[in-house]
């Protein structure tokens, strides 16, 4: 059996769909916040987090953010997106929002849609792109991916929590 992928650029209909792509994806990621904060921090510091992801996702797909943003089709059904941003004065584009409905992860999905924006960028004049990503447990699979295509070049970063 073949499975047909194919990428293309996002449509209006599409939103929604990717939107609810986004809060499947970053579930994980929210739990796993949820777990290395405490419920008290996580509450305080992301109270209403799957609305704010599903307003990020709404507003990268408006023309207006200036975003390049990508869908992939598994056998026709939208299972993942991407968006990025092409910055010409310095010529450094950035990948944004993205990721595989957690059913599809780990076929070569994210690799082929990042092999995609990466072609796309460097025909938009791009000379280094940049993505950035978490380094808690729930972001490992999101860090293989884009290692797997070539990004490898890391600056470290901390975010403290305190509770007062």
């Amino acid at each position: 059996m073949s499975i047909e992928i194919t990428i293309r650029d996002l449509a209006p209909s599409d939103i929604d769909t990717i939107v609810t792509i986004a809060l499947a994806a970053w579930q994980p990621v929210y739990d796993s916040y949820r777990h290395i904060m405490g419920k008290e921090i996580f509450a305080a510091a992301y109270p209403h987090w799957r609305q704010q992801k599903a307003r990020e996702i709404r507003n990268v797909c408006e023309p207006a953010a200036g975003a390049m943003v990508c869908v992939v089709e598994r056998d026709g059904l939208v299972v993942g997106f991407a968006a990025a941003y092409v910055n010409k004065r310095t010529g450094m584009g950035q990948i944004g929002n993205n990721a595989v409905h957690p059913k599809y992860q780990t076929q070569g999905i994210a690799t082929r849609m990042y092999t995609h924006l990466l072609n796309r960028l460097r025909a938009s004049g791009m000379r280094v792109v940049k993505v950035y990503t978490g380094g808690d447990p729930s972001h490992a699979s999101a860090r293989r991916a884009y290692e797997k295509v070539g990004f490898h070049v890391t600056v470290p970063s901390v975010a403290y929590y305190h509770k007062l």
